[in-house]
């Protein structure tokens, strides 16, 4: 402990003067477990070799700094030194300046305040390291390429329940969201109290799901998302996975991200489970995908207005003034454009072989422009 404890209290010393300053009229410092001051309100006393201290530390007790001590002592002025114990072991000491008798008051305020700084701070990177030691565990799990004798190994380490959790999800902002954030929507969510999120690249969140049936899953996503529009007012896209076993997550990841690319082109919350054409279409040749795009709307990709009125056009089940009324445009726009449409495609729209090809085409077009 001791190396990694010390550092920690270099960092916070700043912090605990600060704090003690604006609670005590008097000059406070912090002393490291070597006996230098690194912190204090008096900026001349910085770095100063401080006797009482060492002594402070090795007895574990609080010691009255009379005024006999500081003419004897190297680098003490009267006051309170009060070691800080974490685990039986002494990591430094605070100290108060001034007549003892007076300060003696508040003296164990002071020290049980710089205490939980140091406790609370701790606790802190404690959690920071072991979130880390999750991510990277997850990041091997959900690569599919670790030993899984391995991965039990680590998940039995790090106290997961690998009955527990069976799906996973991804969520693309448009931000990065910071470990404050990342807690924040940890408190905020309801879909189950041992759900994981971990900030994944830039603009993604992976969330490791516990067993849920999908009718809590569905709705408490949906209360999630709306949570997550007003929280961060963007387009939050969701992909959902299908429930695998632990150890074959990846295979969950996998089907997250296809369910994501549809969920960007086509809705917010997509599971995979429910995709058909979409996943028929997720893992074809590049160079076949362009080919076919290109013999079938190639005329069309300059023209995005055309191809999206297009779009509505096959999708909707309604008439012309319908589709009209939906694109904000008269009926005999729509005529008009579809009708350019087929002169630059050379083809009849309203043949159903045709229509089908059309509607696969826009689909792959809209994944290629999502990547």
């Amino acid at each position: 402990m001791g190396g990694g404890t010390m550092f920690d209290l270099q960092i916070i010393g700043t912090k605990i003067v600060r704090e003690l300053g604006e609670l005590i009229d008097q000059n406070v410092v912090v002393i490291d477990h070597n006996g230098f001051i690194i912190a204090s309100t008096d900026m001349s006393r910085m770095n100063q070799f401080h006797e009482g201290a060492l002594i402070a530390m090795k007895n574990k007790e609080v010691m009255h700094m009379t005024k006999e001590l500081s003419a004897q002592l190297k680098g003490v002025r009267e006051g309170l030194v009060m070691p800080l114990v974490i685990e039986d072991t002494s990591i430094g000491v605070i100290g108060v300046t001034g007549q003892p008798a007076e300060i003696e008051k508040y003296g164990k305020l002071v020290q049980k305040i710089t205490q939980f700084f140091v406790e609370d701070f701790l606790m802190h990177r404690k959690k920071e390291r072991e979130t880390k030691m999750f991510e990277l565990f997850l990041l091997d799990l959900l690569n599919g390429q670790v030993n899984q004798l391995l991965l039990e190994q680590r998940a039995e380490m790090l106290n997961i329940d690998t009955e527990l959790y069976n799906r996973i999800i991804i969520i693309q902002l448009n931000r990065r969201i910071d470990e404050k954030g990342v807690d924040y929507l940890r408190a905020i969510q309801i879909i189950h109290p041992q759900l994981h999120i971990f900030q994944w690249s830039f603009d993604k969140l992976v969330l490791l799901v516990p067993k849920i049936t999908r009718i809590h899953l569905e709705q408490t996503l949906h209360s999630f998302n709306r949570k997550l529009i007003k929280l961060y007012d963007d387009d939050i896209f969701i992909g959902v996975g299908n429930s695998h076993s632990f150890f074959e997550l990846n295979a969950s990841y996998n089907e997250a991200n296809i369910a994501l690319t549809v969920a960007i082109e086509n809705r917010q919350i997509v599971f995979e489970e429910d995709l058909k054409l979409e996943l028929l279409l997720s893992d074809l040749d590049e160079q076949k995908v362009g080919h076919f795009i290109g013999r079938t709307i190639g005329s069309l990709i300059e023209e995005e207005e055309l191809i999206y009125n297009l779009e509505m056009w096959l999708k909707s089940k309604g008439g012309l003034q319908e589709i009209a009324d939906a694109l904000h445009i008269h009926k005999n726009t729509l005529k008009y454009r579809l009708k350019k449409i087929e002169k630059l495609l050379k083809i009849d729209i309203n043949n159903n072989e045709n229509k089908l090809e059309l509607m696969i085409a826009i689909l792959l077009f809209r994944k290629r422009k999502s990547i």
